[in-house]
């Protein structure tokens, strides 16, 4: 997992993009972030539930919320617009600390809010690529306005100033502790070592990890390191022993059971299956990704509804 750092469009508080995943493991970030699904689906993870997001499927992800995503059996488009809450703050102070309640948000069953977002998100994306004179303004409105609407819409709590401010704290151990897991999970770390290095009792880290993951420290490691391993056999020809010295497992019994685990089969017959398809996409995927920004941006900024 780790922390995102994002850089807004100049003058805003607010990016957008266009993007086919593969898998994006586990991240947080200040943001708020609005996904939705242009084209496929996507499985989304935010440490305690997974959902499978499919086409015009928007999911909203709070300030500071743990999530993931990956690839599916089909290819996938998504557009992205992350913004800072703290752009309304001098005139709604209390929206750094609105969290919303709802995050699948699917046409077919949540009509008028589905309808609303997709029409402000379809707006600003619109804004963006036209880049007439003074779009930045007009984006901050769209979005001032579709801050506005989901108050209206969602339900949400208010987390008091004592229980952000300690949420604030967390999110900073946790970005330490797994910037830390993210350096050196090829070694063979402990949780004992990050909590001597946090100065902390090691059995609160392990509440810790768990309470804000989902899953406990070791499975997290492991996570992390099949993930990797599981890139290591699209996209190289290292052999299984190498792959196992690269990723932190000890032996290549332990990462076959660790990756059926995760992924339903051995290393082996996952790369027999995959490598072929994934290397197709990998050689076609810069130009496939500028042809699809460019036409999600067109489609956009023509108004057009799907």
């Amino acid at each position: 997992m780790e922390y995102e750092f994002i850089k807004h469009i100049a003058g805003t508080g607010l990016k957008t993009f266009v993007v086919a995943i593969n898998w994006r493991e586990l991240h947080f970030h200040n943001d708020m972030e609005l996904l939705l699904v242009l084209d496929g689906s996507v499985s989304m993870d935010d440490g305690k539930q997974r959902y499978t997001l499919k086409k015009n499927d928007i999911f909203l992800s709070n300030k500071n919320a743990i999530h993931s995503l990956r690839r599916t059996h089909e290819d996938n488009l998504l557009m992205v617009i992350q913004f800072d809450p703290n752009l309304c703050k001098e005139y709604y102070p209390k929206i750094p600390r609105v969290r919303f309640s709802q995050n699948h948000i699917k046409k077919d069953s949540d009509g008028q809010y589905w309808e609303m977002l997709y029409r402000c998100m379809r707006e600003i994306v619109s804004c963006y690529s036209q880049k007439h004179d003074g779009f930045a303004i007009e984006m901050m409105s769209i979005l001032n306005h579709m801050l506005f609407c989901m108050l209206q819409n969602d339900q949400y709590t208010i987390l008091d100033e004592k229980t952000a401010a300690a949420e604030n704290r967390n999110m900073e151990r946790l970005r330490r502790v797994i910037e830390f897991v993210r350096e050196n999970y090829m070694y063979p770390i402990t949780l004992k070592e990050i909590a001597e290095k946090e100065k902390l009792d090691m059995c609160y880290l392990s509440h810790f990890i768990k309470a804000h993951l989902g899953i406990s420290f070791q499975n997290y490691l492991n996570r992390m390191r099949v993930e990797k391993a599981e890139y290591l056999l699209l996209h190289t020809d290292l052999s299984h022993i190498d792959i196992c010295m690269e990723c932190g497992f000890s032996d290549y019994k332990y990462l076959n059971k660790t990756f059926e685990k995760g992924f339903g089969c051995s290393p082996a017959d996952y790369r027999e299956k995959y490598r072929t398809c994934s290397m197709r996409v990998d050689e076609q995927n810069e130009q496939h990704i500028v042809m699809e920004v460019s036409r999600a941006f067109r489609f956009f900024g023509g108004r057009s509804i799907c």
